[in-house]
């Protein structure tokens, strides 16, 4: 089975997975390549050319991007080849598997999608989802935490709306040596506006108490009532 060729993307100068971008990118070397080149072959060349300068600006800016969603910390990525399909007429949505390392932590696997604009060479905030396997009830304490984590982000995005989160369950596995990935599901109650299904996924460091990340994803009107275990908590 082919393994996959990593593209390192760190901004910090290591190379922690191999060879740089440019250099898992560039084609191989040839004598002169452009002096005997027909018309047709150089415009191909330079459309080729292109095309891997795109996609190193590509990865260099979703490394970064992916950087910055844990300020304070060190964070190197090894990026692998990305999917990349338009999403409008200066959008690329892009997926891609990576490698994170945060504070010296084994390589962690995270997938990764995210919209990059032609334009504006950027990417605003990518959705990161961590790999784990061994997941556990998390307990009593972490759960609390997590629910009142979760309403305070909450609460910031939604300032003018009253609401009610209650979380159902959450689990946890340990990741990188160090970390715990952290996934709950429950409901967030909007009053007059109505519920949503909730998911919460998020990185916790248990020495140091601090949530690294925590995002959530709103569905639809849950089929069920999430039964009041004691983890309800309100927002505004």
């Amino acid at each position: 089975m082919r393994q996959p060729a990593f593209i390192v993307a760190t901004l910090t100068g290591s190379l922690l997975f191999g060879a740089s971008i440019a250099g898992a990118l560039r084609a191989p070397a040839t004598a002169n390549p452009m002096a005997t080149a027909t018309p047709g072959t150089r415009a191909e060349a330079a459309a080729r050319a292109q095309a891997v300068a795109e996609t190193q600006a590509q990865l260099v800016t979703l490394a970064a991007a992916i950087q910055d969603q844990f300020p304070g910390h060190r964070v190197d990525v090894a990026l692998d080849r990305p999917i990349v399909a338009d999403a409008g007429p200066a959008q690329q949505e892009m997926q891609a598997l990576a490698r994170v390392r945060i504070d010296g932590s084994a390589p962690m696997p995270v997938r990764v999608s995210a919209l990059y604009d032609r334009e504006a060479h950027s990417i605003d905030s990518p959705s990161l989802w961590f790999e784990a396997t061994g997941a556990q009830a998390a307990d009593e304490a972490l759960r609390r935490a997590l629910a009142t984590a979760t309403t305070h982000r909450l609460g910031a995005e939604f300032a003018d709306q009253p609401f009610t989160l209650a979380l159902a369950d959450a689990e946890t596995s340990g990741i990188g040596g160090r970390y715990l990935r952290v996934v709950a599901r429950g409901t967030a109650d909007f009053g007059s506006e109505g519920r949503a299904a909730t998911t919460v996924e998020a990185l916790y460091d248990p020495r140091t108490g601090e949530w690294l990340r925590l995002d959530y994803a709103l569905g639809a009107d849950p089929a069920q009532v999430v039964p009041d275990d004691g983890l309800a908590y309100a927002g505004r």
